[in-house]
């Protein structure tokens, strides 16, 4: 097939060079044409053997059995619709009651650790193992003061929250002379 389609190229090639010489060319002419196929016409040709192989027709169901099966959907009597067709509808019933399902079991709530200021150093403020700053923002909190032993947290609307510090640790102590 690839051969079939390079000699055709090839030719066309030839012809539209010949026609912008002006040259008369003749292509030579034979009546026997032997096409030798190629790996894939072949691989080709398999493709059909299996395309023929499901081609017949299958047996199935008879429409005489799907006739005779009972119509799951149920109806009431016709009714017409409020339109310009005016054709009678069959009106469907209402859906079977599903019976209810058992109770979920309720999602436990996540339960924050509190607040603990643990300690304080130049201005900053250490709660639950993070430092946090004037302004900084401790779950819907925001720090509004530290002093020498609590910080002051302000809520959204405003309410106060004052954290302490536990136990002071006397085994560690600064010198600042």
């Amino acid at each position: 097939m690839k051969t079939l389609a390079l000699t055709s190229f090839i030719f066309s090639v030839a012809l539209q060079a010949a026609n912008s010489i002006n040259v008369p060319m003749a292509l030579p002419v034979s009546e026997n044409v032997t096409v030798i196929q190629s790996k894939s016409d072949k691989e080709l040709a398999w493709v059909d053997e299996q395309i023929q192989a499901i081609l017949p027709a299958r047996v199935g169901v008879s429409d005489g059995f799907i006739n005779s099966l009972i119509d799951p959907i149920k109806y009431t009597h016709p009714v017409r619709l409020p339109s310009t067709l005016g054709a009678p509808v069959m009106q469907l019933l209402a859906p079977p009651k599903l019976r209810s399902l058992p109770a979920m079991p309720s999602i436990p709530k996540i339960v924050e650790e509190p607040l603990r200021l643990q300690a304080l150093m130049n201005k900053s403020a250490l709660v639950n193992g993070k430092w946090y700053k004037l302004n900084d923002s401790i779950r819907t909190y925001t720090v509004a003061e530290i002093k020498p032993s609590s910080i002051l947290l302000t809520g959204k609307k405003g309410q106060p929250l004052i954290l302490f510090l536990n136990k002071t640790n006397t085994n560690i102590k600064i010198n600042t002379k």
